[in-house]
């Protein structure tokens, strides 16, 4: 989680209910790295949650997600490591030409992570400059 408006919305899901329950990660975010049940917990949250208008980064990976067709002609497709990227960053990572170094270091770490269980990519752009 790297954006303020997730740690309101992941208090509300994970503290107790009350009034002001979004603001227990946004006064103190750093509970959430030094508690390993809560670093797993958020980004499981992160993964399976849509963010309306983006679907959940589960729903790109397994098919789910149905792309429109302004999705399509956005270059948004479903099993994309590169969708996944646009949901979690969007604009301001995705659809630089060149890639952006951020979304690029994300395609790197995606294909060692593919690489170390002997798996190779689905798709020849990992990125999301398109």
């Amino acid at each position: 989680m790297h954006w303020n408006q997730d740690y309101g919305k992941f208090s509300n899901v994970m503290g107790e209910s009350s009034y002001n329950s979004k603001l227990r990660f946004l006064e103190n975010p750093d509970v959430v790295h030094e508690d390993g049940y809560l670093a797993f917990a958020s980004a499981l949250w992160v993964y399976m949650t849509p963010e309306d208008p983006r679907p959940s980064m589960h729903d790109v990976m397994t098919g789910f997600f149905q792309p429109n067709e302004a999705d399509i002609e956005s270059g948004i497709t479903t099993g994309s490591f590169g969708t996944t990227i646009n949901v979690i960053a969007g604009p301001g990572e995705c659809g630089q030409t060149p890639e952006n170094p951020q979304a690029a270091k994300r395609a790197s770490y995606f294909a060692n992570f593919l690489a170390e269980f002997g798996l190779e990519p689905t798709n020849e752009d990992a990125g999301c400059s398109g």
